[in-house]
């Protein structure tokens, strides 16, 4: 279980609110990961924007995606893992119990197969 020095610390590293240092999200421009945590479970949620161009065959379309998404989270946790041990003195454990994905379509057109939405991706680890 984490104390609440840690928490605090892990809090600083995950906060990407305006003018606030401690945003890990710079990496990448066009995604951002928001943190939650619950008791000793914290949930990484990717999102972003992406184009489709049809309705068929949408998770065919959504496979890079979620490489990409998967890709991003491993190493938002690896820096994330990095800066609690510079932050707390000690290394943070993170064991991925869980990870969904899914897509919510936010605009179209009857005159044009393209359709832009968000690409979400939650998954979901035990801290320690």
């Amino acid at each position: 279980m984490l104390t609440s020095y840690e928490i605090d610390c892990l809090g600083q590293l995950t906060n990407n609110t305006w003018g606030y240092p401690g945003a890990m999200n710079n990496k990448v421009p066009t995604a951002a990961i928001n943190v939650s945590l619950q008791g000793d479970t914290m949930t990484c949620t990717y999102t972003t924007i992406v184009n489709l161009m049809s309705d068929r065959n949408l998770r065919d379309q959504c496979g890079g995606f979620e490489e990409e998404s998967v890709k991003i989270t491993k190493e938002y946790i690896k820096d994330l893992k990095k800066g609690f041990k510079d932050k707390a003195g000690r290394s943070l454990k993170a064991k991925e119990l869980d990870s969904k994905d899914s897509i919510e379509i936010i605009t179209t057109s009857p005159f044009s197969p393209k359709r832009t939405a968000y690409y979400r991706r939650f998954t979901t680890f035990k801290v320690d």
